[in-house]
């Protein structure tokens, strides 16, 4: 069952895309940069296409992951080996490597793992159904399985975790004392630790078992030795990429997560989602349990460890009852943890589960062997358990090929509008129905324009120069625009200001032409943006690069679309995409035409207009240039 199962897991390995999450690329970064470059800087690897993350922080001028730096380090051992043995690197072979260090670092150390999980629970599980019971939702049944896919923490220190319990039961259950079990109890146990910080509890509490069961001096000088090492390499390697001793990720809240770099706000300064704390402490324990995140409705076989907790029976056996304690008191302390962190109610980000609880499992699913021993013979307990864990299995594999999107759970409440963690869509200050959005005001001004070009896909240069003409009079303005392609052409429109301002459609504030010449279908269209009157509609606020200065500018997305019927009778949506923008004249910063296929979406042409150059610009960049 083992092997089948992290057969399934390798497969699934195998069909996922790299890099799913900025969660696990936050981490690549920091391999490659090592590998590559010699330095815990992510700087350079950000920029590439594809590579980029949320999770970093900006540290005396330069970028690096916001992540614990020894699992990278020692992963980047890992792909030094395979880059010398086979010439590949992470940006030209990013799927072949990254499955291969998964597989090694995941999938191959958790089936070990499971084996002598397995081992343990049929020496002190005396029930065959209730050993092939745990077993199965061991393999099957635990949301600590869609993260072997990727890289990440939890399944590392869960692997470490179970090779320390099953060592601490060798230890205090059996009698095994031979000093070789504490140092490797300890060795795990601080290898977990260093990959799952609130579990230094755990750490702090086999460390008193051991003395209180075993020589204490045998535990001070093997146990506490060897878990020192893995501790000691979290020290040093993090001494290294920060300067000091506190780990990157303890400084949330500060500058060093909440900054603007060239014009760019980090998330964190504005997290969105389900990222940005809304709910009660109540809420957050409720969905924590029995919610869209709930450990007991994802994973129902813990009701069984609940029921275990409650049972007489589980404090009679004196072997495995500290086990259960212990249980019992990690779970409290962990949850207490996180509910204070009133800042970070995020249930873990997008993710298939609370992911701080993941390292639990093996508690959880060892405190089940009293109550599976108690009634494991009857049908219908056994009924009640397969129950009990149908949905912990769907609830494992549902999300395909990898943990990076909300639980079931949240997406049935979400579509059925119990929940919403949506920002909503952001709005204009006034109706747009025209592409462009601000206009000069006072007397002419000479260094108000902006030129915008374009290829056509013809590959003709085309470019639209837009510029103040000065007042007309109180109330109407000039705009000059000149058409560049394969001849130039000038043409003067009169805007009427206040109608402009307040919204009108082009045929309100579009007043007449300045050199005389009646207003054509053509003229309208043009401030129109589309064949027709139609309203912009607001999508997003967007952060965007342009030539026009260094930092990026603040945008605000819209865009207006209107479905023509062809003479071929095909009909077709005609669409433009704008990015407004305060800063640059005329209020533009660029924006997009197509033409797509009403029926099949399919995109028929498409053409875009990006700002080349500028007489000013308004806003004022974070080193002070204008």
């Amino acid at each position: 069952m083992i092997v089948a199962a992290m057969s399934v897991v390798t497969a699934k390995l195998i069909d996922s895309p790299p890099l799913g999450s900025a969660n696990d690329r936050s981490r690549w970064c920091t391999v490659w940069s090592l590998v590559e470059r010699g330095t815990y800087q992510i700087d350079e690897i950000r920029k590439v296409p594809g590579w980029d993350t949320i999770d970093l922080v900006k540290h005396e001028g330069h970028f690096y992951s916001s992540k614990p730096p020894l699992l990278p380090y020692l992963v980047s051992e890992i792909y030094r080996a395979i880059r010398r043995l086979t010439g590949w690197t992470l940006t030209s072979h990013t799927e072949e490597i990254t499955n291969i260090i998964l597989f090694l670092i995941n999938i191959l150390p958790m089936g070990i793992a499971l084996w002598a999980l397995y081992g343990c629970i049929r020496r002190h599980c005396d029930n065959v159904f209730g050993q092939l019971f745990l077993l199965t939702a061991a393999c099957w049944g635990t949301l600590l399985l869609p993260f072997l896919t990727v890289f990440n923490n939890h399944t590392i220190a869960t692997t470490a975790f179970i090779f320390a319990i099953v060592l601490a039961v060798q230890i205090i259950a059996d009698g095994r004392h031979h000093p070789w079990r504490h140092a490797a109890c300890g060795l795990f146990a601080g290898w977990g630790v260093c990959n799952e910080l609130p579990a230094a509890l755990l750490g702090i509490a086999l460390f008193l078992l051991l003395c209180w069961h075993s020589c204490w001096k045998r535990t001070a000088m093997w146990f506490v030795t060897f878990s020192l090492i893995p501790i000691g390499g979290f020290f040093i390697t993090n001494y290294h990429a920060t300067g000091g001793w506190k780990p990157f990720y303890m400084y949330y809240g500060t500058e060093k997560y909440e900054f603007v770099h060239e014009g760019i706000p980090s998330y964190w300064l504005d997290p969105k989602g389900v990222d940005k704390p809304r709910d009660t402490p109540l809420e957050y324990f409720t969905h924590c349990t029995i919610g869209h995140h709930g450990i007991l409705s994802l994973t129902p076989i813990y009701l069984l460890t609940l029921w275990s907790w409650l049972l007489p029976a589980t404090w009679r056996k004196r072997p495995l009852r500290l086990l259960f304690a212990l249980s019992v008191a990690l779970t409290l302390a962990v949850l207490a943890f996180y509910l204070s962190r009133t800042a970070n109610y995020n249930y873990g980000g997008v993710s298939v589960a609370l992911r701080w609880t993941l390292w639990l499992t093996p508690f959880w699913l060892l405190s089940m062997i009293p109550v599976l021993e108690q009634w494991g013979r009857s049908l219908w307990f056994r009924i009640l358990v397969t129950v009990l864990l149908t949905p912990s299995i769907f609830s494992a594999w549902y999300p395909g090929n990898a943990p990076w999107t909300q639980p079931w759970i949240y997406q049935w409440m979400k579509s059925a509008k119990w929940i919403d963690y949506s920002d909503g869509r952001p709005q204009f200050d006034r109706k747009h129905f025209s592409w462009i959005s601000e206009l000069p005001d006072g007397d002419l001004q000479e260094d108000y324009w902006i030129t915008f070009s374009a290829v056509g896909t013809d590959g003709e240069f085309e470019e639209i120069k837009l510029q103040d003409g000065g007042r007309a009079n109180a109330r109407e303005r000039i705009i000059t625009i000149t058409r560049t392609d394969s001849d130039e052409s000038v043409r003067q429109f009169v805007v009427d200001m206040e109608a402009f301002q307040g919204g009108e459609p082009v045929v309100e504030f579009l007043v007449r032409r300045n050199d005389g010449e009646p207003l054509t279908d053509e003229d309208r269209e043009f401030f129109s943006g589309v064949s027709g009157p139609s309203q912009y509609f607001s999508s997003r606020v967007r952060f965007e690069r342009s030539r026009l200065r260094r930092d990026a500018f603040k945008t605000h997305q819209g865009y207006s679309y209107v479905t023509i019927k062809g003479q071929n009778g095909r009909t077709v949506k005609q669409i433009r995409d704008v990015w407004y923008c305060e800063d640059v004249p005329f209020g533009i910063l660029k924006w997009e035409d197509r033409v797509i296929d009403a029926r099949t979406n399919a995109v028929l042409s498409r053409k875009f207009w990006h700002a080349a150059d500028a007489g000013k610009i308004f806003a004022t960049s974070s080193d002070g240039e204008e």
